[in-house]
């Protein structure tokens, strides 16, 4: 009996196992980040990996009453490249206190895309989720929170909405975020968001409670296509009260032109602000610089905008300034983020090219959710507590000050301040001022060697000892595709002044975005050239000078028969390479603008082949990945520093967590095409028998069955979009491959 219990708790656990690699990487949180010189104060949320247009949405992650954070970052978020953090908050009273907690990131659904916003439409008291759909409309995932935990399943996979008979998808578009509320205080969820067609705002009128006497259910009716009989001029950011709704089914707002405008970009709330039971509508547009608040004078079931805030928050106090942030479409947050029980305004970018950086304004509640007056206390919520250096994060390790031990040196794509002309990109320099087995770092400089002064946005560093003096030089690609070289002289990098050029004296320039890579590739003593580009493929400079008189000649832009664009149809990659000897054996890493890392070995003497692919999902750190690598912690085991578009980096570490009946697929099987679109085909070494199971990215079986074959086809057009991971079981073993499903 006894065995019995034994054997099936091993069936049980070959079935349901959690995925791990051959090597388990975890998110390695511990590593104490200072500023300054200040090594008494540690950032904590150091590795969390930086905003640029956050969504924040309050939700309670671990079922302890409290509040914490999900944030969804909405630049770049497109169907198949999105980035969310969540935080636990630990609820000290009249305190910012959250702390990043990964983990749960697995926990919400792996295809949110555009934007997602938190909110409970079904009364339990647990928040789900609202995200952009496809052709301007939106689904919804209910929150099935229980004993094991948060978990989330679609209920919606599009919101309809009744337009005067038609029934038709609710209309929001990728760029705007719809005001969520309870508009007429029945109990449901209701929806208000700009029409269209005009500039005047619809009413999407919940009827479940009309309807069926609950409100655990979505069912919309366009009351009016003229709520608060306000409308926008689309051509900046003037507004017009006191509209006259004279055709409330179809409403056109005609400006003075006789035009009619259309709206373009929206984020708004509706929350009560004056405690008179109507709602107010905040609204971040993309032709206003400042938010936008409109004052309901009227009642429920007729809504009336009787003034307009158009720099708001408005108070002529000093120190105390309306909400900007560089560029239009703000968004607009309204919850309490200090536990004080008053609901304070957060102010963040809600559109690219928004300011990157102290870029979520904290306007403090200093009266009562009835009363709401905002005292501004800073630009950098959440952000000043993190390495956060504007736009993209271009990682690099190199020893820079001859201690022993591995600096980061992470160059980025930009720092968009309030004045055009001070845009510029840089590099930071963080020393490490741990030791070998205890790293930590302090940030020096976020302006490296002055390299801002180049004028060159997409700045990526790559170290070498390029003119055989014993230190490390430096070469730093651009986003015009050239390199510039940087001589190190006792301590100080001065630059030549002039591109590299190749070995013909053309100078070296791959395209877009150049993201060198300094190594011994062929392993003959000189110092090479890798470097990856927009485009997504790697080029190969081979150093054909000498030890102290570098000279590269090209060789292919075609290394390893890579490019790491999701499909033959994309035309962006942004291949950053990076490479490390492991056994007397190169390995080589790739990042992408998709977020997944590549790896791939068989290298040595085979640089005028086709790398072999190990893993092409090995790390996932959306988007625009960079990586770096070192032992940072003297356990002779490599780390991983990844860099992502959001200003942030995160470290890697091996969490030594081997499986001995799990193996990766390598060669065993072949999953293609990856990503997958309507057929998937595995195609097997050796016909065997073998159990086939597919489960998503939170260990949920999908699809399973046993079966002796050589090649297996599954249909795929009903699947969702997403990654999923394909475990084969073959005598006892566990094999292993990721794919992406992508419609």
């Amino acid at each position: 009996m006894k065995k019995l219990i034994l054997l099936t708790g091993l069936v049980l656990a070959l079935l349901f196992f959690k995925p791990v690699r051959a090597q388990s990487y975890k998110p390695y949180l511990n590593i104490p980040v200072t500023q300054y010189g200040n090594l008494l104060t540690p950032l904590p949320n150091a590795w969390t990996g930086g905003f640029n247009t956050p969504i924040f949405s309050p939700i309670d992650l671990n079922g302890d009453g409290i509040k914490d954070l999900f944030v969804f970052e909405k630049e770049g978020a497109s169907q198949f490249y999105f980035r969310y953090t969540t935080y636990i908050n630990h609820g000290t009273a009249n305190q910012v206190d959250y702390e990043d907690a990964p983990e749960y990131k697995k926990r919400f659904p792996q295809n949110l895309h555009d934007w997602a916003v938190l909110v409970d439409y079904d009364c339990d008291g647990k928040e789900d989720i609202f995200t952009y759909s496809y052709s301007g409309g939106m689904s919804v995932y209910h929150n099935d929170y229980d004993i094991t935990g948060l978990h989330f399943h679609q209920v919606f996979s599009l919101v309809y909405s009744n337009y005067n008979g038609i029934p038709a998808n609710l209309y929001v578009a990728s760029n705007s975020q719809p005001a969520f509320a309870d508009v007429d205080n029945d109990g449901d969820l209701d929806v208000l968001t700009f029409a269209i067609t005009s500039y005047l705002v619809e009413y999407h009128q919940n009827l479940a409670e009309e309807n069926f006497g609950r409100c655990d259910t979505l069912v919309f009716n366009m009351a009016t296509g003229c709520w608060g009989h306000f409308g926008l001029n689309g051509l900046d950011c003037g507004y017009m009260l006191g509209v006259s709704c004279f055709n409330a089914a179809s409403p056109q707002l005609t400006d003075v032109t006789g035009l009619t405008q259309l709206h373009s970009g929206f984020c708004a709330i509706a929350p009560d602000m004056d405690g008179e039971g109507d709602k107010e509508f905040i609204n971040g547009d993309v032709h206003c610089s400042y938010l936008q608040y409109f004052t309901n004078g009227g009642t429920l079931l007729s809504a009336n905008m009787i003034s307009c805030d158009t720099l708001y928050p408005s108070n002529n106090a000093i120190g105390n300034p309306p909400a900007y942030l560089y560029y239009p479409q703000l968004g607009p947050h309204y919850f309490d983020a200090d536990n004080d029980g008053n609901k304070d305004l957060i102010v963040a970018p809600c559109a690219t090219n928004s300011k990157n950086f102290n870029n979520v304004l904290f306007y403090k509640n200093t009266t009562n959710n009835t009363i709401n007056d905002f005292t501004y206390i800073k630009n950098s919520l959440f952000v000043d507590g993190m390495i956060e250096l504007g736009a993209g994060a271009n990682v690099s390790l190199t020893d820079i000050d001859g201690d022993g031990l591995q600096d980061m040196l992470i160059g980025n794509y930009i720092y968009t301040d309030q004045i055009p002309a001070a845009d510029h990109a840089a590099v930071a320099y963080y020393r490490n001022t741990g030791s070998t087995t205890n790293p930590a770092f302090n940030l020096m400089t976020t302006d490296f060697s002055n390299l801002s002064s180049m004028g060159v946005s997409g700045l990526s560093p790559t170290f070498g000892d390029l003119d055989g003096d014993g230190d490390k030089d430096m070469i730093i690609g651009g986003s015009d595709g050239y390199l510039d070289y940087f001589e190190n002289i006792s301590g100080n990098y001065v630059m030549t002044q002039v591109h590299i050029n190749a070995a013909n004296g053309n100078p070296i320039n791959c395209g877009l975005f150049a993201t060198p890579l300094i190594v011994d590739l062929n392993r003959d003593g000189l110092l090479d050239l890798v470097i990856g580009e927009k485009a997504g493929n790697l080029n190969y400079y081979e150093n054909t000078g000498t030890v102290t008189n570098f000279s590269f000649t090209f060789i292919t832009n075609t290394l390893g028969g890579i490019n790491v664009t999701l499909t033959a149809y994309d035309i962006n990659g942004y291949s950053a390479p990076f490479i490390y000897d492991s056994l007397q054996h190169y390995q080589l890493m790739v990042g992408s603008l998709s977020g997944f890392v590549r790896k791939y070995d068989n290298i040595d003497n085979n640089l005028g082949g086709n790398f072999h692919l190990i893993d092409s999902m090995f790390f996932y750190e959306p988007i625009r990945s960079t990586v770096a690598g070192a032992d940072i912690n003297g356990d002779g085991k490599m780390d991983f520093l990844i860099g992502n578009n959001s200003g942030g980096a995160s470290w890697y570490s091996d969490g030594n967590t081997v499986s001995v009946n799990e193996i990766h697929a390598g060669n065993l099987f072949n999953i293609y095409p990856n990503p997958a679109s309507d057929l998937l085909y595995i195609r097997f070494e050796k016909p065997s028998k073998h159990e086939i199971i597919i489960v998503d990215i939170l260990g949920n079986r999908i699809f399973s069955y046993c079966k002796n074959s050589f090649t297996e086809t599954i249909d795929l057009r009903k699947w969702s979009n997403g990654m999923y991971i394909c475990k084969v079981i073959d005598d006892g073993v566990i094999k292993n491959q990721k794919f992406m499903i992508r419609h």
